[in-house]
This record gives structure tokens, sequence and C-alpha cells, in this order.
């Protein structure tokens, strides 16, 4: 929902709409029902048709809340838009979901700037009070921030190593971070490497599966694992 450009001026991030996106990709149901109203009408009419008998949870899912190029930001400007959507004593949003397709930086004083802001991500998600999903977790390698992912295939043993200490690192501080009230799940995005080139599909070419493209487990599983046992 957030666009991470801030067009009027008020300090927080404007919503994603035909004028900061891509309306030749997508739809903005924003530009039509008002900034203020389209999520209100959305979890309004969603409560009023649900037909099912489990407690009904709405989650808001966006990307880059643990972004430490702007101090978390874009996770700062989604609770205040909470805040206003909230405000009319109706709506009510149950979670947020924080997508985190997230690379392990082998620049070390960028990796250690982006565990900081994952540490303030799970902080400032902890005191919405909201319940807390980690909705899209993958994780490829790149030499420094920004820059392109490494190949599967040319990953060595010591950065398999790194990237599963920084799962064990994303999944403790989680279940560290945010209470046991407000956890609500983790989802792996990427099961197994999806092989094929660089740049191809959905982060072709990189390592960001739990196991490599012929299902053979890889130490990011044992990372994870290791963050579910708290070690």
């Amino acid at each position: 929902a957030i666009s991470g450009v801030d067009g009027d001026g008020d300090g927080w991030y404007d919503l994603q709409s035909a004028e900061n996106g891509d309306p030749s990709a997508n739809f903005y149901w924003q530009d039509y029902l008002g900034a203020e109203d389209y999520v209100r009408i959305v979890v309004n009419k969603a409560r009023e048709h649900y037909a099912g008998t489990a407690p009904l949870k709405l989650f808001i899912n966006d990307y880059n809340l643990e972004s430490w190029w702007d101090g978390n930001a874009k996770l700062k400007s989604l609770l205040q838009w909470i805040d206003i959507w909230e405000a009319d004593g109706e709506t009510k949003i149950d979670g947020i979901g924080t997508q985190m397709h997230v690379s392990y930086i082998l620049n070390e004083a960028d990796q250690k700037k982006q565990e900081e802001s994952i540490v303030e991500m799970f902080n400032l998600l902890a005191q919405s009070g909201k319940l807390v999903k980690i909705s899209e977790l993958d994780m490829g390698i790149v030499e420094n921030a920004f820059g392109a992912g490494i190949a599967a295939s040319a990953v060595t043993e010591e950065q398999h190593r790194k990237m599963a200490e920084f799962y064990t690192f994303i999944v403790s501080k989680y279940l560290e971070i945010i209470p046991a009230a407000q956890q609500y799940g983790i989802t792996q995005w990427c099961t197994s490497d999806p092989g094929g080139a660089l740049g191809t599909g959905w982060r072709g070419g990189e390592p960001v599966g739990l196991w490599d493209v012929n299902y053979g487990r890889k130490h990011t599983y044992a990372g994870f694992a290791n963050g579910l046992q708290g070690k």
C-alpha cells in the first residue's frame, strides 16, 4: 500500500497511486475510493460478507518494512496510515504482514545496519499491538547493499553459513521481540532454489530456498530451524 514517496511533504510516505506508481501495470483502488476510505471500505465489506465460522483476521501486507536506508520510514508511514484508517472507530486491521525478501550483505557495515533495522522493525511492530506475520521470507546474497544477487552456483561454503546465521537471527529475533500473543507465524516464500538464469522469474538462479534446486537441504534449513529453537 505504501509508496516510499513523500510527495506532499508531511513526513509520511504517500499511498501508491497512478501518480507515483506504474498505472500501466497496476490498478490503484485508492485513486478511485480515496486514500482514507479505500481500506475502510475493503475491511468493512470483508467483515460484512465473511461467512466462515473461525474468527476473521485481516492483515495489511507490505515490503521493505525493514528498510535501513530510510530508518524504517516505510513501516512508520504504514503505522501512521493504519491510525488514520482506524480513526473512524469502526475499521479494524488485525495484523501486519512484513514480506522480508532480504539478502545477506557481504559488506559487514551494510549487513550490520540491516540487522539493526530488522530489530527496530520488530520493536515497532510489537509496539503496534497488532498481530505480526513474516509473510514472504526468502534470502539471497549480495556483495554490497542494492547490488546484483550472487548466483546459487557461486556461493561458497562460508557464505552459505553466513546466510544460515542470518536466518537464525531473523527467526529468533521475531520470537524474542514479538510478544507470543501477537505472533501469527512465519511463511518461507521459496522452499527450494528456483534454478534458471539470474534475473529470470522470481529471483531466478539465486540461493533463496531452504533446499537447493534438487531438494537437498542447505545450511539455511538448519539456520531457520535453529532460529525456531532459539539458538
